[in-house]
């Protein structure tokens, strides 16, 4: 686990390391301002398995089924039918006619809701946290550093995204699993977009090697 730092300290680190005056105040706000929003991300529950994720909704989804089939059903019941709608006119529905244009509607759009929720991937689940917290690391070095980044082991933005990484989460990047080349990689195809937004917000600084 890293060592813990004042965020004085962590700011500090974090700037020079980009290559950024300690005494920018636009630099310094922006960084502790993600730092405070990636620690409380790193500090919710993990992302669910798909099979997890899918699991309640995937009941709500037979159930509505059910329901629609019943409903559906009942319809050929002469009596049960009539019965049934004139209890649910006396009650919240308020009239029999909301059977077709507001109740099944209604069980369509949740039966509907349900399936476009379901998490379609399969095999090991993305890990969106750790993502993020990498593109805010990105996004900062776009608006504030002069330097060029690139994924290349060498290169200052891979020790600054570790770092930021590391004091956002209290997750040392060498433990088991904890690795972040990959997204690095992937944090860095947004680079085109992190740029044209630093400039539209007159924040980007001319970049060096």
């Amino acid at each position: 686990m890293p060592a813990r730092r004042s965020d004085d300290e962590t700011v500090n680190e974090l700037l020079k390391l980009a290559g950024v005056s300690t005494g920018d105040r636009k630099a310094r706000a922006w960084i502790e301002s993600a730092l405070a929003a990636s620690r409380a991300l790193a500090a919710q529950e993990p992302r669910p398995s798909p099979a997890k994720h899918n699991a309640p909704l995937e009941a709500i989804e037979q159930a509505t089924d059910r329901l629609i089939a019943a409903l559906n059903a009942l319809r050929n019941q002469g009596h049960a039918h009539v019965g049934f709608w004139r209890f649910a006119a006396r009650g919240p529905l308020g009239a029999p006619s909301f059977e077709t244009p507001v109740v099944m509607s209604t069980l369509q759009v949740i039966r509907r809701a349900a399936r476009a929720a379901r998490m379609t991937q399969t095999g090991r689940p993305r890990n969106y946290r750790k993502q993020h917290l990498v593109n805010l690391a990105l996004a900062f070095w776009a608006r504030f550093s002069p330097k060029r980044p690139s994924s290349d082991a060498k290169n200052q933005f891979v020790d600054f995204a570790s770092v930021f990484y590391e004091r956002a989460t209290g997750v040392s990047i060498e433990g088991k699993g904890h690795g972040i080349e990959r997204q690095i990689k992937v944090a860095l195809r947004r680079l085109p977009i992190e740029a044209q937004r630093a400039t539209l917000l007159h924040v980007s600084p001319s970049k060096t090697a």
